[in-house]
């Protein structure tokens, strides 16, 4: 840019709205991380590039999921990367038509360039491309970079029952993240369907509330938490908590309870990328910012169908508006804990 003019190097110019939706296709395609919606629609307000939740929704009904990786599915990444890596899945999707192959790379002047030189599957593949997908885990721990020269004998073409698969043999026929919506998340929620288990994709039971994520960890570890219960964890989203801290330990301690299957957890707060079951983050408006979520009570009967693609509570208008009113003229959208802010 600097000795040429070129401004089409920029991030600015990388960065359009079919980049965005390109990078949302492919991690629906693998059923990626639910942090990922907060960063891409942060970076997209950004760059000032129009592309919101409404995309992401459309973009998660359209695409199937294709890959999944631990903890999500039994592949670990040297699995994924042993069939193409990121390449890999990016070149099953172009031979869908779910991509724009057209957007420019920081590295190849358009995608459909980069993988002529890297999708495995073409035989226009690089022969440095299939060195390097082949590179194994050496299980040598050092400190020193290049200590091993491990190989995998073979690549992983099996589109079919391997660790990538092609749009006819789907792991999920819709994408491996969900955005739901309804009295519960009037604004939308997200949820990692890739990592749910496909029997409680239907899911109803009551409401077990918490304030934050230390009294979730309470209610799990001593038990309160029951089977069939969905465990609501409010004020923990970025006004609420304040910051919207990562939390891993919820679903963490719910698998090592044995309970993973039989409940339900729901936060305005957000989860870690490692985290997987029925657990739906992001709820909006959040809690403190004067969200339904704030008006829900131990027993409430939650109701969860991510076929649907809806939240809710069972409660009429009615009954949420006087639990709104009975909220304001008490403490407000406060949460009840012990929280030192510094």
């Amino acid at each position: 840019y600097y000795d040429d003019s070129d401004d089409s190097v920029l991030p600015r110019s990388i960065a359009t709205k079919e980049a965005f939706e390109n990078a949302m296709t492919m991690d629906v395609a693998m059923g990626g991380s639910t942090n990922t919606v907060l960063h891409i629609l942060a970076m997209a307000q950004s760059a000032d590039v129009d592309f919101t939740l409404d995309d992401i929704e459309r973009i998660s009904h359209t695409v199937p999921c294709i890959c999944k990786a631990s903890p999500s599915g039994k592949w670990e990444i040297s699995d994924v990367h042993r069939a193409g890596g990121i390449t890999g899945i990016l070149g099953e999707l172009v031979r869908a038509g779910k991509l724009h192959t057209n957007v420019h790379s920081i590295d190849y002047p358009t995608l459909e360039a980069k993988l002529a030189d890297w999708d495995i599957m073409r035989p226009t593949c690089t022969e440095e491309a299939q060195q390097m997908y082949k590179a194994a885990p050496g299980h040598i721990i050092s400190p020193e970079p290049w200590t091993h020269t491990t190989l995998f004998d073979s690549l992983d073409r099996d589109r079919a029952n391997g660790a990538i698969h092609d749009i006819n043999h789907p792991e999920i026929h819709e994408g491996g993240l969900a955005v739901l919506r309804g009295n519960l998340a009037p604004d939308g929620c997200v949820v990692k369907t890739a990592g749910v288990p496909p029997e409680i994709w239907k899911f109803r039971g009551p409401a077990l509330v918490v304030d934050s994520q230390e009294q979730a960890i309470e209610v799990i570890l001593n038990d309160t938490l029951k089977p069939g219960m969905a465990l609501v964890i409010r004020y923990e989203g970025p006004k609420g908590g304040p910051g919207m801290q990562e939390m891993l330990y919820p679903t963490s301690f719910v698998k090592g309870k044995g309970i993973g299957k039989q409940v339900a957890m729901l936060t305005d707060g957000r989860y870690s990328g490692g985290s997987s079951g029925l657990a739906i983050g992001h709820m909006a408006p959040e809690a403190a910012n004067k969200g339904p979520v704030a008006l829900i009570k131990n027993g409430d009967i939650i109701d969860i169908d991510i076929e649907a693609r809806s939240v809710n509570v069972e409660l009429t208008d009615e009954q949420l508006d006087e639990r709104r009113r009975e909220l304001e003229a008490g403490d407000g959208y406060v949460a009840h804990r012990n929280r030192h802010v510094s």
